[in-house]
C-alpha cells in the first residue's frame, strides 16, 4: 500500500526520482487566448504503432481558484507528471492554464474552460466526434462543471467531441465551504453568498434543464477516500441530482488517496492505479 505522506511531500522525492522518464516526453506550448494565462502545453506520446488519431486528454488543474499553473513551481514536475504519465500510456495530454482570482469573476473561469477546449477541437482532434475527454480537479472542476451546467458555455462543437467528463475532488457547494481561504476566493469570484448559492455547480445544476442534462457526455465523479466532508458530500449530491435530470454518470472512489495525492501519485511509481483506471475509461467504447 502507498503511504501519502511519500506522495506529497513538498521536495516531491518520488517524482524527482523519475524526472528523466518525465522530461523524456515529448510537449509543446500554444497560446489560446489573449493573456498569459492563456497557454497550454500538449504532451505526445513515444509509444510505438500508435492509432492514427489517438484519444485526447484534457486536463484542468485545481488551486482554490486563486493559484496554479500548468508547470506548478516551485518543482516543475507538478502537473508535468500528469502529462507525461498519460501521454506514456498513448494518450495526447493538453493541459491549459486559466485566469485567476482576483483577476476574473464568474463565469470567466468556464469561459477560459471553454476556450480552451475549443482550441482543442480545433487544433487536435480534427473533427472526429467522442475523440477528447476531460480530466478536472477541484477548483478546475467547478469551471469545468460551470461549463457543463451552463448550455451557452458548452457549444455544440465542443460537446460533439467530447467522450467523457472526470471530475476529481470538486467542492460542488460552496456555500458550504468554511475553509477561510476558499471562502475568500469564492466571494471574490461570485461576488456574494447569494450568488455563490445561485452559481456554484450545484446551483447551476439546480437550474439546468432535464433535456440538456441528459445530453450531456458520460460524467465520472471521482473523490478521494480521505477528502473533507463538504466534497464528499457534495458528490454525492452531485451524482443523485445528474441522475435524475436523465444524466450518465458513475461514482467513484479512490482508496486510500486525500485530496491532493491523486494528482500527485502520477508517474511517481505509487498510487498510480487510479490514472489507470481513467485509461481503461477513455479506452473504454462506453467513454
Amino acid at each position: 500500500m502507498f503511504r501519502i505522506k511519500d506522495i506529497i511531500d513538498p521536495s516531491y522525492p518520488l517524482l524527482e526520482a523519475n524526472r528523466t522518464t518525465i522530461e523524456s516526453i515529448p510537449r509543446e506550448t500554444f497560446t489560446y487566448g489573449p493573456t498569459e494565462r492563456h497557454k497550454l502545453d500538449v504532451y505526445h506520446s513515444t509509444l510505438p504503432n500508435l492509432p492514427t488519431k489517438p484519444p485526447i486528454l484534457v486536463f484542468f488543474y485545481g488551486g482554490g481558484f486563486t493559484s496554479g499553473e500548468r508547470s506548478s513551481q516551485p518543482s516543475d514536475l507538478v502537473h508535468n507528471n500528469l502529462g507525461a504519465f498519460f501521454a506514456s500510456k498513448g494518450i495526447i495530454t493538453v493541459i491549459p492554464d486559466y485566469r485567476l482570482v482576483p483577476s476574473i469573476v464568474f463565469p470567466e473561469g468556464s469561459e477560459d474552460i471553454r476556450d480552451a477546449m475549443t482550441w482543442v477541437v480545433k487544433n487536435l482532434s480534427e473533427g472526429i466526434p467522442n475523440r477528447v475527454s476531460i480530466l478536472a480537479h477541484s477548483a478546475g472542476g467547478i469551471h469545468v462543471a460551470g461549463m457543463l451546467f451552463t448550455p451557452s458555455l458548452f457549444p455544440s462543437t465542443v460537446a460533439s467531441s467530447v467522450r467523457g467528463v472526470a471530475l476529481l475532488g470538486v467542492p460542488y457547494e460552496l456555500s458550504n465551504y468554511k475553509r477561510p481561504r476558499i471562502h475568500a476566493a469564492s466571494l471574490q469570484y461570485y461576488g456574494n453568498l447569494q450568488n455563490i448559492a445561485a452559481n456554484q455547480p450545484l446551483g447551476l445544476l439546480r437550474r439546468a434543464d432535464k433535456a440538456h442534462i441528459a445530453s450531456l457526455p458520460h460524467i465520472r465523479n471521482m473523490r478521494a477516500e480521505s477528502e473533507p466532508r463538504v466534497i464528499s458530500g457534495g458528490v454525492k449530491t452531485l451524482t443523485r441530482l445528474v441522475g435524475e435530470k436523465g444524466g450518465t454518470i458513475e461514482e467513484c472512489v479512490l482508496e486510500g488517496h486525500d485530496h491532493l495525492s491523486p494528482i500527485l501519485s502520477l508517474s511517481c511509481g505509487s498510487g498510480e492505479e487510479w490514472g489507470d483506471g481513467i485509461v481503461e475509461w477513455i479506452n473504454s467504447t462506453g467513454g
